[in-house]
C-alpha cells in the first residue's frame, strides 16, 4: 500500500516536470524566426499551427505529429499586395518557403526549421525579460 505523502510527491513532480516543459508561445516562435530570416514587411496575419492531437468528429483519436521530442507546425506570414477590403486571397500573398512560410519543430527551448525539406536550423528561444 502507497502511503499518502509518496502519492502527493509523485504528483508534484510530474506537474513540475510539465510546467518545465512547456512550448513557447506563437509570438516567441515567430520573434525567433524574425530574428533569424527577417520580418516580412507589410504583415497582414500571422498564423502559426501546430500540429497537435485532436479527435475528429467520428471519435477517431489523432495523436499529436512529432519528430523525435519536436513539436511538428508551420508558420505562415501574409504580406498586403494590394488594397481589396473584402478578400484576403486578393490583398495578400505568402513568401516561398524560408521567407513567408516555414515548417517547424518546437520543443521547450528551440525550433528546428525545414525549407524545402531539407533541416535549415536549428533556433535556440531566448528567454524573454
Amino acid at each position: 500500500m502507497i502511503s499518502e505523502p509518496i502519492l502527493k510527491s509523485k504528483m508534484k513532480s510530474e506537474t513540475d516536470n510539465k510546467k518545465t516543459k512547456e512550448l513557447p508561445t506563437d509570438r516567441e516562435i515567430l520573434d525567433a524566426l524574425y530574428n533569424h530570416y527577417g520580418k516580412p514587411e507589410n504583415i497582414v496575419k500571422e498564423k502559426v499551427k501546430l500540429y497537435r492531437g485532436y479527435i475528429t468528429p467520428a471519435g477517431m483519436k489523432m495523436a499529436d505529429w512529432k519528430i523525435g521530442e519536436y513539436q511538428v507546425g508551420r508558420v505562415t506570414v501574409f504580406t498586403g499586395v494590394k488594397d481589396h477590403p473584402d478578400d484576403l486571397f486578393e490583398k495578400t500573398r505568402i513568401e516561398g518557403e524560408g521567407k513567408g512560410t516555414w515548417f517547424i519543430g518546437v520543443n521547450h527551448d528551440s525550433i528546428k526549421v525545414w525549407v524545402g525539406a531539407e533541416l535549415d536550423t536549428i533556433i535556440k528561444i531566448e528567454e524573454q525579460k
